[in-house]
């Protein structure tokens, strides 16, 4: 009997261990080229197209575990690198090509993806910081010492971890036409292009109204993606007013680091051709009828765009020579997939003072500064009333997060985006403590940018609630 027992507990932690391995080798399947990938891409872009030192940046813009688990080895023009954990090894690469940024390879044939290039480099603008004004000291009615305190909030650090820092890189305010305040932390100036992650959203819908504004794109028409042409699919039925507003109803649960291979990972760090992922998803609901914040419904506007362009090298230049260098933003790029795309959802980088001129394109009604400056008295990129539609919410968002046209809104609700500041106030938010916060009724727009790996160091409403207080009262907004 003691042998039977013996044999049947043998038997059964073998079988345990066989099913623990069989299920961590697909998890890390998975898992381990979409961290490679992420890595990859983050030291692709801040080495080699930026020339950050390589070890600040494995410390500073890599998380705690992918520093643990990951190695690196930085070429030319690309960087493999290495999951490793135990038995379980994966690879993943970024390549850097001209005016495309770094793409995340995932097994594609490198022959190919470098065939896909830009013929002609696009006109930019030169940097514009000798335009750049001081900042105004004696602005009348602001509480200085009030301001420093939301400043000094932003930057004081209460961990020595990096993983548990607040991580402040930039904080610029901008006020009734003045430059308030500009502050940046050692190794960073208002120059350093930075990641915005989803703030890159809000410039992609920008891209859409530069080319509504130009008569190519009616947004309330089916997206004529090919992939969903056919009358009996309900994806048929999807305009690019949903894919804006996220609305699609798309068929998919979004996480990040609570869903190592979620959907949104595998498309943002390990894949060759985003929009083929993005494509693949299916409906759930009506569209319109539900909101959900889908990362997919931006990488499928890139997708609309380049079909609408519908010549590549020109769709190659656009983003640079219709958006960029009209709002003065010559430290800001795209990236694009293996393919080509633009990645619409991640991976825009732009520097702190382009993100402010950003802002102040929508505070502006979408009308850029001259010649790159801070006053909206220039060339008008996006059509009127464009803004307006951007910063109106969908009544499918109301019921759960105030959203509009890839940005998000402060109306008042449940779950309100910034309790205590206005209700017409927006913002451009993205992973790891991005923000453009844009307040018409204030004359206001916020730039805060980091790397904060937990969200809990740094209390968005506890700044924006200082900031706002420094301010002299304002008319309330319509």
């Amino acid at each position: 009997m003691k042998k039977k027992l013996l044999a049947i507990a043998t038997v059964a932690v073998l079988a345990t261990g066989f099913y623990a391995y069989n299920y961590a080798h697909n998890f890390f399947s998975e898992a381990g080229p979409i961290a490679a990938g992420m890595a990859s891409h983050t030291l692709c872009t801040n080495l080699l197209m930026l020339g950050r030192d390589q070890s600040i940046v494995e410390s500073q813009d890599l998380s705690a575990i992918q520093q643990k688990l990951t190695s690196s080895v930085v070429g030319d023009n690309r960087v493999d690198t290495r999951f490793n954990l135990g038995p379980f090894s994966h690879n993943n690469s970024s390549v850097y090509r001209p005016h495309l940024g770094c793409s995340i390879v995932a097994g594609a044939e490198l022959e190919a993806v470098n065939s896909v290039q830009l013929n002609t480099a696009p006109a930019r603008i030169a940097s514009l910081e000798q335009t750049w004004p001081a900042v105004n000291l004696t602005a009348v009615n602001v509480d200085y010492d009030q301001l420093q305190q939301a400043i000094n909030y932003a930057f004081s650090e209460s961990a020595d971890d990096p993983a548990l820092m607040k991580s402040t890189r930039a904080v610029l305010v901008h006020h009734q036409g003045e430059l308030i305040a500009e502050r940046y932390t050692a190794g960073f100036t208002g120059e350093l292009p930075l990641r915005g992650m989803s703030m890159t959203k809000s410039v992609m819908s920008s891209l859409v109204g530069v080319l509504v504004k130009q008569g190519q794109l009616d947004i309330h028409q089916p997206t004529g993606i090919t992939a969903w042409t056919d009358a009996a699919d309900p994806r048929s039925k999807l305009t690019t007013h949903h894919l804006l507003t996220m609305t699609g109803g798309l068929d998919y649960d979004e996480k990040m680091e609570s869903g190592p291979t979620n959907i949104l990972n595998r498309m943002l760090f390990n894949s060759a051709d985003a929009v083929a992922t993005a494509e693949s998803v299916g409906v759930r609901a009506e569209p319109g009828e539900s909101w959900d914040y889908q990362t997919l419904h931006s990488v499928l506007l890139s997708k609309v765009i380049r079909d609408r362009i519908n010549d590549d090298q020109q769709y190659f230049r656009f983003a640079q020579e219709q958006l960029l260098n009209k709002v003065g933003m010559a430290n800001s790029f795209f990236q694009t997939d293996a393919t080509g795309t633009l990645i619409g959802g991640a991976l825009f980088y732009g520097s702190p003072r382009d993100w402010l001129r950003y802002g102040l394109l929508y505070l502006h009604d979408g009308v850029a500064g001259i010649n790159g400056g801070l006053n909206g008295a220039g060339e008008r990129v996006l059509p009127e009333g464009w803004v307006d539609y951007t910063r109106t919410a969908s009544e499918a968002s109301l019921k759960k997060r105030a959203y509009g046209a890839q940005w998000w809104l402060n109306n008042p609700g449940a779950e309100q985006l910034f309790p205590g500041l206005p209700s017409d106030a927006y913002a451009a938010q993205g992973h790891y403590g991005q923000y453009v916060v844009v307040v018409p009724s204030l004359d206001l727009v916020v730039v805060r940018l980091g790397m904060t790996f937990d969200e809990t160091a740094f209390d968005k409403q506890v700044f924006l609630n200082q900031v706002v207080s420094a301010l002299p009262k304002q008319k309330t907004p319509q």
